[in-house]
């Protein structure tokens, strides 16, 4: 894969990541925790692996985060029941791609 396509798909994949994790926090349906949790760890695997393919720099992180927080708002709109907050979910992100080494 190319470096753009990447880009597209680890925005995607962080996405995911940080949604699962808001929903954890947020759910009203302890049931889904499990399985929320088990999606975090799917996703980070994932996004891990595909942050270690290249350099990245600012232009890139910020596209990277740009394509998170636009796949996040696609997906919460499944999620009726959740009070979104956009200053958690961007914290949430700065923090999900610190961790893969992003930032």
């Amino acid at each position: 894969m190319g470096k753009n396509s990447v880009i597209k798909s680890l925005g995607k994949c962080i996405g995911n990541v940080v949604l699962h994790k808001f929903l954890i926090e947020h759910t009203n349906k302890p049931e889904s925790k499990n399985y929320l949790k088990n999606e975090v760890v799917e996703y980070t695997a994932d996004a891990f692996e595909k942050a270690q393919e290249f350099n990245w720099n600012k232009k890139d992180k910020e596209k990277i985060k740009e394509l998170s927080l636009k796949r996040i708002n696609n997906l919460i709109k499944n999620y009726s029941d959740v009070v979104y907050n956009k200053n958690k979910i961007e914290k949430l992100i700065n923090e999900t791609m610190d961790d893969m080494m992003l930032f």
